[in-house]
């Protein structure tokens, strides 16, 4: 039971949040922040994803759509940069935690209140069998 939990953990951990983050300089920061995945507005604002992408030149070369595609930096008005959210991840690992907790302390309560169910007491059972005749 433990090490499903904790692979669980592990995989929830792993795929994480992420976030866009706008790059003001992209020659300086692809080759500080190194990201897998650029988001790129073209000049008809369209957005394009590119992954694994390289900097040659004034050129962005990646990967669109499963082909290597080159797009001059100069037809596009805005480059973002996918990154991961270790804050975002956290609080969203706090928060289903939290619920998970929730949950199996509500069902604790619940199956082990009297009749499956708290609040009403034992079950009266009536010797005749006739609901109408019992007290």
């Amino acid at each position: 039971m433990r090490t499903t939990t904790l692979a669980c953990w592990l995989l929830f951990a792993s795929a994480g949040c992420h976030t866009a983050v706008p790059l003001a300089s992209p020659a300086e920061d692809l080759s500080r922040l190194k990201p897998r995945t650029l988001l790129l507005t073209d000049s008809d604002r369209s957005v394009v994803r590119m992954t694994d992408a390289r900097l040659t030149g004034d050129t962005l070369g990646g990967t669109v759509h499963g082909q290597f595609t080159a797009i001059p930096l100069s037809r596009l008005t805005e480059v973002k940069a996918v990154v991961g959210a270790p804050a975002k991840t956290r609080i969203l690992a706090v928060g289903v935690g939290g619920a998970v907790v929730l949950a199996v302390w509500m069902i604790g309560s619940w199956l082990t209140a009297p009749n499956g169910f708290a609040g009403d007491g034992p079950l009266k059972t009536c010797p005749s069998g006739d609901p109408q005749t019992c007290p």
